[in-house]
């Protein structure tokens, strides 16, 4: 008798698993990745630790959105994919921070290339390179 389950019942519930497994990776990312570049941000004297966390938050979550598409090209363009997806990161963060201190575009710049760089190459690159 027979009492093994078809192997395609239990394939849904394995995918399932993956995908809740790789979005809890990608919110535990984007988690440190904002708490590292708001502590950069608070270092870097742009404003206070709850200031920094909230301009992080708002400048990660715009160069997110962009950085899943370029993301995607690494593995396609290797190294460069990423040099290319930092690139991005810090023109869209430039910006988003050049909201909140309009007056300070150049030192608003000096502060997310620093903050990039930080995490970039504490926590980016590292996951690039485990992965591959």
């Amino acid at each position: 008798m027979n009492i093994n389950p078809p192997p395609d019942v239990a394939a849904p519930g394995l995918v399932l698993g993956q995908l809740a497994l790789t979005a809890g990776f990608l919110i535990l990312l984007f988690s440190l990745i904002v708490l590292v570049e708001s502590v950069v941000l608070q270092v870097l004297r742009w404003g206070s630790f709850k200031r920094s966390l909230r301009g992080s938050f708002w400048m990660n979550l715009a160069s997110t959105l962009v950085g899943f598409f370029v993301l995607s090209l690494v593995p396609r363009l290797g190294f460069l994919g990423l040099l290319v997806a930092w690139a991005i990161s810090v023109l869209i963060e430039w910006a988003v921070l050049a909201r909140f201190q309009p007056s300070k575009t150049r030192y608003t710049l000096t502060i997310a290339l620093s903050a990039n760089l930080v995490s970039y190459l504490l926590l980016i690159l590292p996951a690039y390179l485990s992965s591959n």
